[in-house]
């Protein structure tokens, strides 16, 4: 629904109804943490540590069942503990054979078992004319176009 409607709440963007919200457990209380804000997230265990701007969250779920749930928001696998918001990442490196990406101030390690699709989604992205946060290029963004090198 659009801004405004009916059932989306005062101010939320346009979309915002097909986020998913996360109940996670905060010294006795439960606290509720939009998908959308999750960067990355870190198998520990039978739990999960949702990252965020704002911090980590530990949430008891296995890290595949979320991978399934997630993958069609954008959610992709780039390490057998680890599943990135594809829209959070800024940058892949490669450094002596090693691939990582970039999310905010993190640089996380990509396998690689998953380095070739994690490189074709970016591709593919930047194909479709999409800047990594989803938004079309060219609102004083310059696209990289080594990224097929």
């Amino acid at each position: 629904s659009a801004p405004g409607a009916p059932g989306a709440p005062a101010g939320a963007p346009a979309g915002a109804d097909d986020d998913e919200m996360i109940p996670v457990e905060l010294g006795g209380r439960t606290r509720l943490v939009s998908r959308r804000s999750v960067t990355h997230v870190e198998a520990q265990g039978d739990y999960v540590r949702l990252h965020t701007a704002e911090g980590s969250y530990l949430v008891r779920m296995p890290l595949a069942a979320l991978a399934r749930r997630w993958e069609d928001s954008g959610f992709i696998r780039i390490h057998r503990s680890t599943l990135v918001a594809s829209q959070h990442i800024t940058e892949l490196r490669f450094d002596g054979g090693r691939v990582a990406v970039q999310i905010g101030e993190e640089l996380l390690p990509v396998s690689r078992r998953h380095t070739r699709a994690v490189r074709d989604l970016l591709v593919r992205r930047f194909r479709h004319g999409e800047s990594p946060d989803g938004a079309p290029f060219g609102r004083g963004e310059t696209p990289r176009r080594d990224l097929d090198d």
